[in-house]
């Protein structure tokens, strides 16, 4: 049973799992919806006012944040040894029981919280008071890359600056943004299995610890022969435009392709974690 995935079953797992969610992460939900309203009550208070891209960007913190806390408020009993029993012993898979949590993790709570935040600072914005005085206004991926090359956008690489629809598609940019949700989600999920106790400030350690080992390495090589360095930016502004835009475009599409690799590879730990989880 353990590699199956039955519709039926998995729809009442999920059923249930929104049932304990709510319970468990209801109340937060609501605090994180709210959170924008903090900048509502203090430019209330001191006569102030918070524009709208400040606003946006919150609602974004408030978005990541509750992502990595619900692995832990939710399914933070899976890997106990005496709480996890229930979690063990549910009628489901666990490739259902995965991708149940996945949904909830990955899925539902940054819709939640992004939008039920979205809407309460546009029903604050339509008070005359406050310092909300214009929405939050979300482009649409078309738009925020029409935005870009109106204003000449264009990527720089020393002196010389490549035009950005010759690097980044719409769609790469779009898989690139909704990788990176996943990505982020995924790792807090795994800390969860991985950790017993204070599973988010570890895992959040473990991942500033991490990024830290791996930008020393990076830089250590990048910059360890500045002259190697400065011979390599000679040759590469020789390169015709064309081939400078190319390789830009193929480093673009390797990043993602890396980014979608490591996503993979947390959710399939995930999995085999939930799978092989000892109680």
């Amino acid at each position: 049973m353990n590699n199956t995935f039955t519709f039926n079953r998995f729809k009442n797992l999920l059923l249930k799992d929104g049932k304990m969610y709510f319970r468990k992460y209801g109340v937060s939900l609501i605090v994180w919806c709210s959170l924008n309203a903090i900048f509502w009550i203090f430019n209330l208070l001191f006569g102030s006012s918070t524009t709208p891209p400040v606003r946006f960007g919150m609602l974004c913190v408030w978005t990541a944040l509750a992502m990595m806390m619900v692995p832990e408020k939710v399914y933070g009993n899976a890997n106990l040894s005496r709480e996890g029993v229930g979690f063990a012993m549910l009628p489901a898979s666990s490739l259902e029981k995965f991708v149940s949590m996945f949904i909830y993790c990955a899925i539902v709570t940054p819709i939640i919280v992004f939008f039920g935040g979205y809407l309460v600072d546009t029903l604050l914005s339509l008070f005359p008071f406050g310092g909300f005085e214009k929405p939050i206004h979300i482009n649409t991926f078309n738009d925020i890359y029409r935005i870009i090359n109106d204003h000449e956008g264009a990527v720089q690489a020393g002196d010389m600056a490549y035009p950005f629809d010759k690097i980044m598609s719409v769609g790469m940019m779009r898989t690139s943004f909704y990788m990176s949700i996943i990505q982020w989600a995924a790792i807090f999920m795994l800390g969860n299995m991985l950790f017993k106790k204070r599973k988010t400030g570890k895992t959040f350690a473990c991942f500033l610890g991490i990024g830290y080992v791996l930008s020393t390495i990076i830089g250590g090589v990048v910059f360890a022969n500045t002259d190697r360095m400065e011979q390599w930016m000679e040759r590469f502004s020789d390169f015709p435009t064309e081939q400078m835009v190319r390789l830009c475009h193929n480093a673009t599409i390797c990043g993602m392709v890396i980014g979608i690799i490591i996503t993979g590879v947390l959710l399939y730990f995930t999995y085999r974690k939930i799978k092989t989880q000892k109680y």
